[in-house]
Parts: structure tokens; sequence; C-alpha cells
């Protein structure tokens, strides 16, 4: 990303800004993330989901405020839903209907600030189908906002630089945490993590909760060895360029209530 990021004062980042400084920016876009707290190996820290995802919101919002929009990013959620996770000690969680309760809530003060769009930022693979679940709710309430949600948008043409696939603790993560913590990535502990196995395979083109301590029995899964932080930076930044420009298409376009269609 080859823009200037602004000051604190104009950056987005609501935990950093003063009542007047928030006043001033007079928000047209708030955006959430949405974190986890939870084992990812013997080499990542359990915070893992909470700092990839407020890296990228971080990034994501300050370089579209750069760009002239108005985006006022929330704190990150760091407790959301991980049941799959209940046989690993301090797998943290709240209950499916109570993220979802709290989504409602947050849109719902966000309407009453006058917000009238909200973007839910999800770093955390357990908790798309609650996301989804309250989306709908709040579809089917008079007045709310407008809602979508991501988890990055890299821009089309952008080629990742992952070798090994994994979807828990691999490469992709091991490398965002190199770039953003490298003191919290434990590197004389990167391996090749086992992933069980299914005993019926046809499972594996279902959707189901997988019990993860039999899935990913050291609670990641796959090659890390490879992992570097120019991988991360590539990733966290394309990922960030792609969001930052939906963030100030989303702060420049009229409300009114055909939005989102002309």
């Amino acid at each position: 990303m080859n823009e200037e990021c602004p000051g604190p004062e104009f950056s987005g980042l609501l935990e950093e800004m003063t009542v007047d400084q928030v006043r001033s920016l007079e928000p047209e876009v708030v955006m959430v993330p949405f974190g986890s707290t939870e084992p990812h190996g013997p080499h990542l820290p359990m915070g893992t989901d909470t700092y990839q995802v407020t890296a990228l919101g971080r990034l994501a919002t300050r370089c579209a405020n750069a760009r002239g929009a108005r985006v006022l990013l929330y704190p990150t959620l760091p407790i959301t839903n991980n049941v799959n996770f209940r046989r690993f000690p301090f797998a943290l969680r709240i209950g499916v209907r109570t993220l979802m309760t709290v989504i409602v809530d947050i849109v719902t003060q966000c309407r009453d600030e006058g917000i009238r769009k909200v973007v839910l930022l999800n770093g955390h693979g357990g908790n798309p189908a609650a996301i989804d679940g309250a989306m709908r709710e709040i579809a089917g309430m008079d007045d709310m906002p407008f809602v979508c949600t991501t988890g990055g948008l890299a821009p089309a043409g952008f080629t990742s630089p992952i070798e090994h696939r994994s979807d828990h603790g691999g490469e992709s993560e091991t490398s965002r945490l190199l770039w953003i913590r490298p003191d919290l990535v434990h590197q004389d502990k990167l391996t090749d993590n086992p992933f069980g196995r299914l005993r019926v395979p046809g499972l594996a083109r279902t959707r189901f909760v997988r019990p993860w301590h039999l899935y990913v029995p050291a609670s990641a899964g796959g090659e890390t060895r490879a992992s570097s932080a120019d991988k991360g930076r590539r990733l966290l930044e394309a990922n960030a360029e792609g969001l930052a420009q939906l963030l100030v298409e989303l702060s420049t376009a009229p409300y009114d209530e055909r939005f989102p269609y002309e």
C-alpha cells in the first residue's frame, strides 16, 4: 500500500481517539473486527486470530481514511464462537446465540449514533454462521443500517505466496504473525503438524462441526517451516488494499432506502 497513512487524529481507530476527535471525524462507516482466543499449536500465541484481524482492520481503516473515507474502527472482540475447541485448555468462547445478540446490539447502537453502513470484519473460522444469522435477523428489523461481512479483500489478480494450505495455524497464519508479532512466534517449534483423516471420505464434501482435538491434535495443522514475515506482509497488505477500497466506496456512496442498489 503506497499511501502515507495519517496520524491518530484522523486514523479512525476508536480506542485511540478522544471524543472530540470522533466528533470531528463524523464517521460514515463503522467496521467491527471479530477475533478469537484459542490454541494455535506450540508455535503461535492464543491470540493469533485477534492479532491478525486487528492488524488488517487498522491498516485498511487508516489507509481508507487517508483517501478521504470516514471510517471508524471499533476495538476487536477477542472472545467469540469456539465450541469445537472445547477439549483444549482456555479456548475462550461465548455461545452462538450470545454472539448473534452482541452483533445485533452493536449494530443497533450504530443506528442510534446515526451510522447507516456497518462492516463486520471476521478473523475467525468459527464465526461465519453466527454472523450470517445475525445479519439475517438485522435484515428483518426496521430502520437498521446496511451490514456486510468480509475477512479481507485481496485485489483481483493477487497471487498468494503461500505454498502449503492450512485452515488453522499453518503457513499463512504463521507468516502473518511473523510480520505482525514476531516476538510471539516460537520459530524453533515450526514443523509439519498432522491433520486427522476422515473415516468416511465423503464427509469432506459436507458441512459439519469438526471436533478440533481430532482434526488438529496439536491444535494447529499443516507445514509451517516455509513461513516468512515477507509472505505475511504481502498477504495482509493485499487484503487491506481491497478492504480499504471497499471502505472508500461505502463511505462516499449516498445512502437512501434503496441502498445498496441504484
